[in-house]
């Protein structure tokens, strides 16, 4: 009753809200409002502090940095996403998506020798890199630093990068661990900078939607607020260029 006279009486509303799980007013709040809502600390992500540090210090000491992306929407955006903001606080990086034929998925290792001959010597991969082990050894092996930002699930043992920040190693329940490949980058970049990163955030609901992953929490929060940047003409250059043409 309380939660139906929260939303004005709808028994609809009521009803789709407590199908979702949602059964009390303070979380249906949460969930219709984002200004109501939360936001969770990036430092909840495992590794993150670690990754957050490393980052700094290449940014510091001018650093080869190679951002290693995926081919889908949700791997391109946050590719574009890490690039954009790495390269506006001042670091050296170049990126690699690969081509879907020939390389595939994850690190290609000899894709990954090209790359390591051209002095690398730091790599952030988003979206992918969560089963690369043969990659990951063969760059520690050639004193390259990586660090993995993915989503998908989890292998037997993890790589033994530098960093594996996967909300896929949170528990279940847990507000962050239905991330996205680009949200979960989105938050790297939170906690580099400790700030909320807006100019960011089309990036990260285009990607999150194309992925279609579950639509709660941080990330119905984050989609919420892209639209509204994307709506208010607030776009990467990229995105408003792909508007103009559609």
């Amino acid at each position: 009753d309380e939660l139906q006279h929260f939303v004005g009486g709808h028994s609809l509303v009521t009803e789709r809200l407590v199908r979702t799980g949602l059964t009390d007013v303070e979380s249906a709040k949460a969930f219709l409002d984002p200004n109501a809502y939360a936001v969770t600390s990036p430092f909840e992500l495992p590794d993150m502090n670690v990754a957050a540090e490393r980052l700094q210090r290449a940014i510091n000491q001018a650093e080869a940095i190679l951002i290693w992306g995926d081919f889908d929407v949700d791997g391109q955006t946050a590719t574009t996403l890490l690039f954009t903001a790495l390269r506006n606080l001042g670091a050296n990086v170049q990126y690699h998506v690969p081509l879907r034929d020939g390389e595939g998925h994850g690190i290609n290792p000899n894709k990954l020798h090209e790359w390591l001959a051209r002095g690398i010597k730091l790599i952030i991969t988003c979206d992918t890199g969560i089963t690369s082990h043969e990659a990951v050894n063969a760059a520690s092996a050639a004193g390259v630093d990586v660090i993995i930002t993915d989503h998908h699930l989890l292998g037997d043992t993890l790589p033994a990068a530098l960093a594996v920040i996967n909300p896929m190693r949170l528990p279940v329940g847990h507000k962050l661990r239905e991330l996205p490949g680009v949200a979960v980058a989105y938050q790297v970049i939170v906690a580099l900078t400790s700030s909320s990163c807006d100019e960011l955030l089309d990036l990260v609901a285009l990607g999150t939607v194309a992925d279609v992953v579950k639509l709660d929490r941080n990330n119905r929060i984050l989609v919420s607020q892209g639209l509204k940047r994307m709506r208010a003409g607030q776009l990467q250059p990229g995105l408003a260029a792909l508007f103009k043409a559609a």
